[in-house]
C-alpha cells in the first residue's frame, strides 16, 4: 500500500536528496521548505502517514512545528493522517540533548535521527515508522503529553 510522507526542511538541496531517496521505497513523497505554510495550512497533514522534520530551521524548530501541528489537530480532529490517526514523526537533528529527546518523546516522535544521515538507517527508520503507524506507541506515564 502506498503511503504519503511529508518532509519539512529549510534546505532545498537536502529536501531534493530526501525526496530522491524516499521515493525508492515506492511511496508518495511531499517536500516543503516552508514550515510556516505547513503550520498554517489546515490541509497540510491530510492523508499524511509520516512526517519527517528537521529540528533547526530559520523560522521555527521541528519540535515547535510539531507542537503546533498537534494543537491544531486536537482542535480539528478531521486534519489527521490517512488512517484517521496522527502521522508518525521522525525528527532529524545535528544537535541532540537530553531536553530535546524528552520533548520529542512527549510530542510522540517515533525516532530521532542524528546528522550526518546514514541513508540505510533513514530508510529502515521510515519503513519501521510506516509499518508501526497503525500501532500507536503506549503513553509513558512519566512523560506528560
Amino acid at each position: 500500500m502506498v503511503k504519503t510522507i511529508l518532509v519539512v526542511d529549510d534546505d532545498p538541496a537536502v529536501l531534493q536528496s530526501y525526496g530522491r531517496l524516499l521515493r525508492r521505497l515506492g511511496h508518495r513523497v511531499l517536500l516543503s521548505e516552508d514550515s510556516e505554510k505547513v503550520m498554517t495550512d489546515p490541509e497540510s497533514l491530510r492523508e499524511i502517514d509520516l512526517l519527517i522534520l528537521d529540528q533547526r530551521m530559520p523560522r521555527t524548530s521541528g519540535l515547535s512545528l510539531l507542537a503546533g501541528l498537534r494543537r491544531r489537530a486536537a482542535a480539528s480532529p478531521g486534519a489527521q493522517g490517512a488512517a484517521g490517526a496522527a502521522p508518525a514523526v521522525i525528527l532529524i537533528s545535528a544537535f541532540l540533548s537530553h531536553e530535546l529527546r524528552v520533548e520529542a518523546i512527549r510530542l510522540g516522535v517515533v525516532e530521532i535521527i542524528e546528522k550526518p544521515i546514514d541513508t540505510a538507517h533513514l530508510l529502515a527508520s521510515v519503513r519501521a515508522a510506516l509499518s508501526a503507524a497503525a500501532c500507536p506507541r503506549p503513553v509513558d506515564p512519566l512523560i506528560p503529553r
